[in-house]
């Protein structure tokens, strides 16, 4: 299988194709698109699994190294992409020296990208499946799953890629595919917005970005992973930076980290993400959720190398992920669309993935994102379930009741939020116990222990305004019309004679595969403390870097910390003290926050009058978006755009209409010079010419008396005229 890699990609990409472009043409029925689209989705699933498993079972035993899709052959599986002229390095050991310009278009498959493309194709699959009924009906169908075929091309391409700038491509293709999707219902204006602010404000990051790749280039010679992993290794070219210090090293972490703050929405580049959700559900499920939004995490483990050499750039990685997991938190307790306040949950998880990351735990960072793409993106769907049945419905207030109505949908969102509250044997808990632990438990950075703060406060958070989140939809009265008069009426309420019914099949099994992943999945990393293997940390060994030798801190006055790919240290009793505290801290409050909104309305109400300015900041998003509106969009970009516009206008456009005008005005003048200067001096010899050719014709008489008449006169004046000058 691992000949054929290049299809898992691939087949995404052809389907796209074909449905892009005769999809309306060919008048193709639903049930055609469904089977062109979900069955090109779930050959790349069997391809992924067969080609994993060979690489686990054969290739890396025997070989020891990523498999590159160049090993089979030429064409289609990897070519020279990009060739010509030199590039001149100016760091490092060779600096100054030339290399030949030269990047290939190759898949590869380690223990990194495995993980990937298996969540990728897995849970992208069965959010094809749910699409089919949510989207049944709609009038652009066949344009719904080209786009979300080509997003999974796109997001394949970014995680099989084997070097920075293929990964490029991918990265760029999927926020092209975002825009596209988050637009879908492109004659809804509020869509349009999200759309254009998704892509643009990604566009900042990406800047980043391509900074640090030209730095990579410039410094390494080329763009190919396990190549630039195996020279940064070497301090002669990428020397080891102690703590507190800012160097190469820096430069070049930070460039990816802005890329990935822009692509998995963190501080400062997380407001794209909860506007997001004007896209239809399945592509919240899919894009913001399981697979695009995790990339940033993905691109800064697989150039974990980099970011290593840098603890300052490990610190501020830490740093701005519980700062976003708290931020995001506080923001999902007061919004009542039912998406957005998975959106702020998406925003609060990726910052755990970055903590984990910053405190050196990038197998642990994985490890929940592979989790999260079981749990959020079950509930996702599960909020589009009900949002179908409500008709649209997407206020949590106007909700309420629906265990009764829909139990499938109701069960499998269970195992969701108790996976995501931190609820042991459901996956969360192994994945969010193990990076709040290492968190705690590191000697990577310091502060460790403040940051562990900060993400224990967040998990408390999620248990919370998740749990707000099912008591409103699924638990108490309903407060929306039912067909047949049951229910409570409410002035807001769903459309009088829709009747509440559960989803489809083809809507409801994709929820129970999902329900049981996000139930089981956690199982592949038991901890060690708990008698486990944390056989999911082992696989990924390979690709994280573990260095020997131990990094100092600049004027700290401390003993050397230990490596950063080193263990946190020996389990002991203190990390049973922090996991049951984590444990009792989610179940708490998650029984606190059910009996307040099912029991104890009242008391719920005076704490909301109490802390009033801070509901309403919270609701408000702490006018972050108005904030940036002002200062970024009107302040910035328009007041440039209208600068350059003057520029254009009176600069550009001036001098464009100038030119025009003097050449009108040269062209006229040399036109008059032309007709009464030019003209008039040739017709004026002309004139003269014919007046005394005239003259002379009439001495030309053709006699000879004549001629020696006209001889003997002259012959007579010329005398006369001598002799009277002599005289």
């Amino acid at each position: 299988m691992l000949e054929l890699i290049w299809l898992i990609p691939a087949l995404p990409f052809l389907s796209a194709l074909f449905l892009g472009i005769f999809g309306r043409t060919l008048k193709l029925s639903e049930r055609t698109i469904a089977w062109i689209a979900c069955g090109s989705v779930f050959l790349s699933l069997v391809i992924s699994i067969g080609a994993v498993y060979e690489f686990a079972t054969s290739y890396w035993p025997t070989h020891g190294r990523p498999y590159l899709s160049r090993e089979a052959g030429g064409f289609p599986h990897s070519f020279t992409w990009v060739l010509g002229g030199e590039a001149r390095l100016n760091w490092g050991p060779e600096a100054g020296t030339t290399v030949p310009l030269r990047i290939e278009w190759s898949y590869q498959l380690d223990q990194l990208s495995a993980v990937m493309i298996l969540v990728v194709t897995f849970v992208g699959f069965w959010i094809h499946v749910f699409s089919i009924g949510y989207m049944r009906g709609d009038g652009g169908f066949y344009r719904f799953f080209a786009q979300m075929n080509l997003f999974m091309f796109m997001m394949l391409v970014l995680v099989m890629s084997s070097n920075f700038l293929m990964m490029f491509v991918g990265w760029e293709g999927v926020g092209l595919c975002s825009y596209l999707l988050i637009g879908y219902y492109f004659h809804w204006n509020y869509a349009a917005y999200a759309s254009k602010k998704a892509f643009i404000v990604n566009r900042v990051g990406d800047f980043g970005f391509l900074l640090a790749m030209f730095a990579i280039f410039s410094l390494f010679g080329t763009l190919q992973f396990t190549e630039v992993m195996e020279l940064a290794k070497n301090d002669a070219y990428l020397p080891q930076e102690a703590f507190g210090m800012w160097g190469l090293a820096s430069w070049i972490a930070l460039g990816l980290f802005i890329g990935a703050t822009g692509k998995s929405a963190q501080i400062p580049l997380y407001v794209w993400l909860p506007d997001a959700m004007a896209g239809p559900t399945p592509v919240s499920a899919l894009i913001h959720a399981a697979t695009m939004v995790t990339a940033g995490v993905y691109m800064v483990t697989r150039a974990n190398v980099i970011f290593q050499k840098s603890p300052t750039m490990m610190f501020v990685i830490a740093l701005v992920g519980a700062a976003t997991a708290v931020w995001a938190a506080s923001m999902g307790f007061t919004q009542t669309d039912i998406k957005k306040v998975l959106a702020y949950s998406t925003i609060s998880q990726l910052g755990y993935m970055f903590l984990a990351c910053g405190v050196g735990a990038f197998a642990a960072g994985i490890f929940h994102l592979y989790t999260h793409a079981f749990f959020k993106a079950l509930m996702f769907l599960g909020a589009g379930s009900v949002i179908i049945a409500l008709h649209h419905e997407m206020d949590m207030r106007r909700m309420g009741g629906l265990a009764r109505f829909m139990p499938i949908t109701y069960r499998t969102f269970l195992a969701g939020w108790l996976a995501i509250c931190g609820i042991p044997l459901f996956s969360g808990f192994f994945s969010k116990d193990e990076i709040l632990w290492r968190t705690f438990s590191t000697e990577v950075i310091p502060g460790g222990r403040w940051l562990w703060l900060l993400g224990f406060l967040g998990a408390g958070m999620t248990a919370f305004y998740m749990t707000r989140l099912v008591a409103l939809t699924f638990w108490g009265e309903p407060r929306f019309i039912v067909a047949g008069g049951g229910g409570a009426s409410h002035e807001h309420g769903a459309h009088p004679g829709h009747e509440v019914r559960e989803s489809p099949r083809v809507m409801t099994i994709p929820l129970i595969v999902l329900a049981a992943g996000a139930t089981v999945s956690g199982f592949i990393g038991w901890p060690e403390s708990l008698g486990g293997t944390n056989r999911f940390e082992k696989w990924l060994e390979p690709v994280i870097w573990h260095r020997a030798e131990a990094v100092p801190m600049v004027g700290r006055g401390e003993a050397p910390v230990a490596d950063v790919g080193a263990a946190a240290g020996a389990h002991s009793a203190l990390e049973y003290v922090l996991m049951l505290a984590s444990i009792a801290l989610a179940a708490g409050i998650m029984y606190g926050c059910a009996i307040l909104y099912l029991r104890r309305r009242d008391r719920l109400e005076a704490i909301v009058r109490a802390i009033r300015p801070l509901y309403l900041a919270s609701a408000n998003k702490y006018w972050v978006d108005e904030f940036y509106e002002g200062v970024f969009v009107r302040g910035l970009v328009l007041r440039l755009s209208r600068l350059s516009w003057r520029v254009d206008a009176r600069g550009v456009d001036g001098g464009v209409n100038g030119s025009a005008w003097m050449t009108v005005f040269w062209s006229k003048v040399s036109g008059w010079f032309d007709l009464y200067v030019v003209d008039f001096l040739v017709n004026a010899i002309g004139a003269m010419t014919k007046l005394f050719s005239t003259i002379f014709r009439m001495a030309q008489t053709g006699f000879a008396q004549n001629y020696a008449l006209v001889i003997t006169t002259g012959l007579f004046l010329l005398t006369a005229l001598y002799l009277i000058l002599s005289w």
